[in-house]
């Protein structure tokens, strides 16, 4: 069984789960796991990969996965960050499912 039951749940949690899910700790976690022996990666990339997840990335995302997936986007291709805003704010009813925290 998926994560969401219908579609609208999906538009509501995922871009939210995606900004709170894409931190500087869990990149710099990454990056250290796949990085030569001896090597970290530095801290102000983590930073920089955090700034990049913002809300316009979260929808931008929300808008890729929606075309790759379904061929067609429901927060559409013009002026999607502002109807990406709208669709997490009315909720209405739709259960706030958490990501991996």
């Amino acid at each position: 069984m998926g994560r969401y039951a219908n579609h609208e749940e999906f538009g509501v949690n995922a871009p939210i789960n995606y900004r709170e899910d894409t931190t500087s700790e869990v990149y710099l976690e990454g990056m250290s796991a796949i990085a030569p022996p001896g090597m970290r990666p530095r801290r102000d990339r983590g930073q920089k990969f955090e700034e990049k997840t913002d809300f316009k990335a979260s929808a931008r995302w929300h808008r890729n996965f929606d075309l790759a997936m379904f061929g067609g986007s429901d927060i559409g291709n013009t002026d999607f960050e502002n109807r990406q805003m709208g669709l997490e704010s009315k909720r209405n009813g739709i259960k706030r499912i958490t990501g991996r925290h």
